[in-house]
């Protein structure tokens, strides 16, 4: 059987919608747990977040905005920019974060063997 993420859905300035899919590997999942891992060390709470992303222009003014703002490198930016108010309202939660990193971290204990 095999896995895929949440297909990430994009739409270029041209106005080019592209869908990609991953399938969930190992590599898939260190680098999940990686953008979870940002919710550690963002030391703000959402409200802020959600505010720098709205006062920006643009999404790539948001990343930039993000990057400077919270200390942070562009895949965690980017991370953040994907989701939707509700899902980072819950990772915010640091309970439901580390609740969501051993999910993932049992997925890849699974996968591994």
């Amino acid at each position: 059987m095999e896995l895929y993420a949440k297909p990430i859905i994009t739409t270029s300035e041209d106005g080019t919608i592209n869908i990609k899919v991953l399938p969930i590997t190992p590599e898939y999942i260190d680098t999940r747990l990686a953008e979870l891992a940002v919710f550690g060390q963002i030391n703000y709470n959402i409200e802020e977040v959600v505010s720098t992303v709205q006062n920006s222009a643009s999404q790539k003014q948001a990343a930039k905005r993000l990057k400077a703002t919270l200390g942070i490198g562009p895949a965690e930016a980017d991370f953040l920019l994907d989701l939707t108010i509700e899902e980072m309202a819950y990772y915010f939660n640091r309970e439901n974060c580390e609740k969501e990193i051993a999910k993932w971290e049992k997925l890849k204990e699974v996968l591994v063997q």
